[in-house]
């Protein structure tokens, strides 16, 4: 301890409100992932009609029973997490901007739908939530892009149950009562996934003489869940040549307390939202560098009653704090 520190005093925090290490690795591990897979074409686009191998559509919304709402005023799409991004493109192509909704042939548009129609759209969840409830036999579709991976964080509650066939949403299961989607979305995990958890398990190397700053090192395990091995392949070597990266950390308290974050609490898309290119070129939202030194392969594993593969990964991030 330096002679001129205050003895009582709690090293390198001086409020609760200040940027911590494990929160903000794993969210700036989330948004990095999320952003990057968007970059190698990690998006899926459906347009108005898309149909699936399974002589299927997507671009179909169903009714969804929520407890929290009344009866028909929640519609989700087959796939969720939509992209709400701006400013991606892979050989030239771009996710779809959401621009509204059709409902029996009508349009009404994006984001709050226009006369008796007004609705919010929960880009997380894959949802319309509208001010009435519609007809369960109502035709109402959608332009959406949903991301090929979801990426979350183990402390989400969507990491309860994890959702299979989501290629197949065929009219049977696509219903709010029918199978997985019988759950909230706020609980499902569509696949591939990945699921970033924080484990007890770091080091601390001194940075220099006299001085309380470390190399803090973390160990980060990525969960990875699909539904055949190729995918689990893919992520698995994606995760892999990020050995030796340097990436940007940004800031999680001023990019919230400025209003920049992407989404609202509620699912719906910031109009001042930035994403996370934009946010990591901003010098005044960026706190620090982490250094992935090192990922590991500790375990892989089949279901032996379903398609279903997921494979535990190690990563050892290092920041100088």
């Amino acid at each position: 301890m330096s002679c001129n520190e205050n003895p009582y005093k709690l090293h390198g925090i001086s409020s609760l409100q200040d940027n911590t290490l494990i929160p903000t690795v794993e969210e700036n591990l989330k948004s990095f992932f999320d952003y990057g897979l968007l970059h190698i074409g990690g998006f899926i686009n459906v347009n108005i009609p898309t149909s699936g191998l399974y002589k299927t559509t997507f671009h179909t919304l169903k009714p969804s029973k929520d407890p929290s709402y009344v009866a028909n005023t929640v519609w989700q799409t087959p796939k969720k997490d939509w992209i709400w991004e701006s400013g991606i493109s892979y050989n030239n192509t771009q996710p779809i901007n959401i621009s509204g909704i059709k409902i029996a042939n009508t349009f009404y548009p994006a984001p709050s739908g226009s006369g008796t129609i007004e609705f919010r759209l929960d880009y997380e969840n894959g949802q319309v939530i509208f001010n009435k409830a519609i007809n369960s036999s109502s035709k109402v579709e959608m332009n959406y892009s949903y991301r090929w991976c979801q990426i979350i964080k183990s402390n989400h509650n969507m990491w309860q149950t994890l959702q299979t066939m989501t290629y197949q949403p065929n009219p049977q299961i696509s219903q709010a009562d029918k199978g997985d989607y019988s759950i909230s979305a706020s609980h499902r995990l569509q696949l591939p996934a990945i699921v970033i958890e924080t484990i007890p398990r770091n080091s601390n190397t001194p940075y220099e003489l006299g001085s309380l700053v470390s190399y803090r090192q973390q160990d980060i395990l990525c969960h990875i869940y699909a539904e055949n091995i190729n995918d689990c392949n893919i992520l698995m070597d994606i995760l892999r040549l990020q050995k030796d990266k340097t990436i940007l950390l940004y800031d999680l308290k001023k990019v919230i307390n400025n209003n920049f974050y992407g989404l609202n609490n509620n699912g719906s898309k910031n109009n001042n939202g930035l994403n996370y290119g934009q946010i990591v070129s901003n010098p005044n939202l960026t706190w620090n560098r982490l250094y992935i030194k090192d990922v590991n392969f500790l375990d892989i594993q089949k279901n032996t009653s379903s398609s279903m593969v997921w494979c535990i990964t190690r990563l050892t991030v290092e920041v100088i704090v």
